[in-house]
């Protein structure tokens, strides 16, 4: 017989979203444990979007957790600063993987593990960029329509993430696939235009709440089409 285990909710981020100011030397972000009996062993990286090692390094890269206890992840730019624009936001991913230790118990018995990977959004904000303008970039995208297509232009040097998207009501499809994941696809890169699909037979207004650095929702804001 083959029990299996996993993570699942024990291991649990500060957070949604990590935003890392240029001018800053590190960035931190909470690590908690929140299953009273089990230990996990925690593996930390940061990639671009296509899983490929990005320029950063995590410390600690490795973590044994142990039960109801909480620790901070390190996360620290080792790359060539100039590298990367100074007049918009870069994204990468900051990956964290889990899995527990196999108990006394368990060990006798045949047993599968499943690791629980979790991919945050990492933010490299240049520190000429202000705060204040971050949590107004979502109300300045507009909408327009192409065809089959609805066409969100993003005029800031921010990335926004839409929370609701819709139509005349009806919602714009999350188009996910290995290399974009849902809370990827619904997102306009700076200075840039994206196209989503349109709901068959929707017209009318557009509607869209964005995630904040928080990890808010905002409010609703709509726009006739």
């Amino acid at each position: 017989m083959i029990s299996c285990c996993s993570a699942q909710a024990s291991i649990v981020l500060g957070g949604t979203r990590i935003i890392y100011p240029s001018n800053k030397s590190e960035v931190q972000i909470a690590l908690k444990n929140k299953d009273p009996h089990t230990r996990y062993l925690v593996q930390s990286w940061v990639s671009y979007l296509n899983d490929t090692k990005a320029p950063f390094v995590i410390t600690p890269p490795v973590y044994k957790l142990q039960e109801n206890r909480q620790t901070l992840l390190h996360i620290i730019y080792t790359g060539d600063k100039n590298a990367l624009p100074g007049d918009r936001e870069s994204l990468f991913v900051a990956n964290v993987k889990s899995v527990s230790a196999i108990t006394p118990e368990l060990k006798e018995k045949n047993t599968l593990q499943f690791a629980m990977k979790t991919r945050l959004k990492l933010f490299w904000r240049p520190a000429n960029l202000k705060e204040a303008d971050a949590l107004q970039a979502w109300e300045k995208v507009t909408f327009r329509r192409q065809g089959t297509q609805l066409i969100a232009k993003n005029p800031t040097p921010f990335y926004v993430s839409f929370g609701e998207l819709s139509v005349g009501g009806k919602a714009v499809p999350v188009v996910e696939s290995k290399d974009s994941p849902g809370a990827i696809s619904m997102m306009v890169a700076p200075f840039s235009e994206k196209a989503f699909a349109l709901p068959k037979g929707a017209s009318g207004t557009v509607r869209w709440t964005a995630i904040s650095d928080f990890g808010a929702q905002t409010r609703q804001k709509q726009q006739a089409l």
